[in-house]
């Protein structure tokens, strides 16, 4: 009889940028691995009154069920120095180690050019800086 496989399940998948931002916010904000989160995220998608669920929407019953506002999703942006920005505005704690580090060094920067640490201004310090000027 063979031996259940005990390795993990394993999910190479290609997944929307904006979602996986997102989970990875999330999955900090939760103080969890992203596999951890994504793994609860399906577990709770599986439940019969998830998968059951097709009410109509409440403000037209007749029409399309809306999607739900995403967790966070406000600090999505196409532009990913402006993503950045909104999650460390937001909650510095929410970024990655790395990505703490940069937010913290251009602020820096800004600082000593008596400079406001604004999206505007934080993306042409990370240009100037990226030029090597």
């Amino acid at each position: 009889m063979p031996k259940p496989d005990s390795r993990p399940g394993q999910l190479n998948v290609d997944i929307n940028p904006k979602l996986l931002f997102l989970a990875k916010v999330a999955a900090r904000y939760k103080d969890q691995s992203l596999s951890k989160f994504l793994e609860n995220a399906v577990k709770a998608a599986l439940t019969p009154a998830t998968i059951l669920n097709d009410e109509p929407n409440v403000t037209d019953p007749t029409g399309p069920k809306q999607d739900t506002p995403l967790f966070l999703e406000a600090l999505w942006h196409d532009d990913e120095l402006t993503r950045l920005y909104n999650v460390a505005v937001t909650d510095l704690r929410l970024l990655a180690p790395k990505q703490r580090e940069l937010f913290v060094y251009i602020s820096h920067e800004l600082i000593k050019q008596d400079k406001k640490v604004t999206l505007q201004n934080f993306v042409g310090c990370f240009d100037t800086s990226k030029d090597g000027e």
